[in-house]
């Protein structure tokens, strides 16, 4: 695998722009040398798309002069989205900006690498210290399968628990519905409540007809998009199943990877770094307007006590133990974190993990 991609901070956002500034990069526009095509499971007009997609892409061609065009196609488009890693591994398209948790079945360690159940990460900062404390193991997963990953692309702010009935305490969970799936239909279970897979679609009348009690499926901006805040009485914080996260990992095929020039490959690990800063504002700072929007519309925030959420992460905390011994990348992601979690200064919960 080329170092390049597999050094945290190589690259750096104010570096490329830097180099494109002076023309370092940039230089004289040229005819087009490189034409790639990238998927990714988000759909066109929505936040987690428009916020980050076009900018990189444009961001690309800019900074290569025209020497390299990406033309980006959302969810769906081109083939089903849990075919795009053997897409990409094809060369059927050269890049994806696609969340991990779709290759769980592939190796455990994707599911981890896609959401942790009691997570208590939730800043952009904190985020991106994780997601390049972890990109060794989670490049090493990438490459088994015959992919190069590039590291995350953009960040995902801490999911929100719909709900349609009061719940107050982790008692209350006991014998509810919750939409959810994977490692969150596993911690919902342990914490008594039953899980129900939904697509995100389906979410919106299964919480009106009182099909599921509660549900998650993202934040307070992409959840109001999808028009949840119309059909939900109570948000259940803090976000027990899932921290904030990385929404896209960025991921390319790798014989194009190693036919691109270096100064080519560095013009996408810093427009890499540009979606990364973008998604700070298109999705963070955005998400929490929306926040405020939810409870103008009436709906209810309710803090389960400390005392609960310590527990609930406990619960946690074994789910994913009992998930680490499904593969060694799992073992290997999971030790990885909790000394993340122990530099973060989440001590306590890393000492659930194992971390001295």
């Amino acid at each position: 695998m080329n170092k390049k991609v597999m050094s945290a901070g190589l690259t750096s956002f104010a570096a490329g722009a830097m180099l494109m500034i002076s023309g370092g990069i940039a230089g004289t526009a040229t005819a087009q040398e490189y034409s790639w095509r990238a998927v990714t499971h988000q759909l066109p007009g929505t936040a987690r798309y428009d916020g980050t997609i076009p900018p990189f892409t444009q961001c690309v061609s800019d900074a290569s002069g025209g020497r390299m065009e990406i033309q980006a196609f959302g969810g769906g488009v081109l083939h089903p989205i849990s075919d795009s890693l053997d897409a990409i591994r094809n060369g059927i398209v050269q890049m994806g900006m696609v969340w991990s948790g779709y290759w769980a079945g592939v190796n455990p360690m994707f599911a981890l690498a896609g959401s942790r159940p009691g997570d208590p990460i939730t800043s952009f900062s904190e985020n991106f210290y994780r997601a390049e404390r972890l990109h060794e193991v989670v490049a090493a997963a990438y490459e088994a399968q015959g992919v190069i990953s590039l590291g995350a692309f953009d960040f995902a702010s801490a999911e929100i628990l719909n709900s349609a009935v009061e719940v107050r305490s982790l008692e209350d969970f006991q014998g509810k519905t919750v939409r959810s799936g994977g490692l969150g239909a596993t911690f919902y279970g342990e914490l008594g409540a039953s899980a129900m897979t939904l697509t995100g679609t389906e979410i919106y009348q299964a919480l009106q007809l009182g099909t599921v009690d509660m549900a998650e499926f993202n934040d307070w901006l992409v959840n109001m998009e999808m028009g949840f805040h119309e059909v939900t009485k109570y948000i259940i914080e803090p976000a027990l199943h899932a921290g904030s996260t990385d929404d896209k990992e960025l991921i390319v095929n790798p014989e194009a990877w190693n036919e691109l020039p270096e100064d080519l490959q560095s013009v996408i690990l810093a427009c890499r770094d540009q979606a990364r800063y973008l998604s700070s504002i298109a999705y963070g700072v955005a998400n929490e307007r929306a926040k405020q929007e939810w409870k103008e519309a009436g709906v209810q925030v309710i803090t389960l006590p400390d005392e609960d959420v310590a527990e609930a992460r406990k619960v946690a905390a074994q789910v994913i133990l009992d998930f680490a011994d499904r593969s060694p990348e799992a073992a290997e992601y999971v030790r990885i974190y909790a000394e993340t979690l122990r530099e973060l200064g989440y001590t306590e919960l890393a000492k659930t993990f194992g971390a001295e």
